[in-house]
């Protein structure tokens, strides 16, 4: 009976709907697009993490190559010219010559 009832009550539903609704061709439509837009691999959410992630790897991408060129340019200094090459032990290595001697001085945080 019960069973019935509802039955009655879904017909009454699907009576309500326009003709274009009805059409089982329509629903199935509606229902794949649903799927492909929130659940599919290839969802709308999916595509706009992918095209964060592209955009900050890009940005990360250009950081990177303004560092190598500008390396490549120090590099090419110290292979080309032993003023620069001097300074860059000095500084990066505190290499010094036997008469003399180097004090490092540190600031207190």
């Amino acid at each position: 009976m019960a069973r019935k009832k509802l039955d009655i009550n879904i017909r009454t539903w699907i009576d309500k709907l326009p003709p274009s609704l009805r059409n089982k061709y329509v629903v199935a439509a509606i229902v794949y697009g649903f799927w492909m837009l929130l659940f599919d691999q290839h969802s709308i959410m999916n595509q706009y993490r992918l095209n964060k992630t592209l955009q900050e790897l890009q940005t990360k991408k250009a950081y990177f190559e303004a560092e190598i060129e500008k390396d490549s340019r120090k590099r090419e200094n110290l292979s080309t010219d032993d003023r620069h090459l001097e300074q860059f032990a000095r500084e990066e290595h505190l290499m010094k010559k036997d008469d003399e001697d180097i004090f490092i001085i540190q600031k207190k945080p």
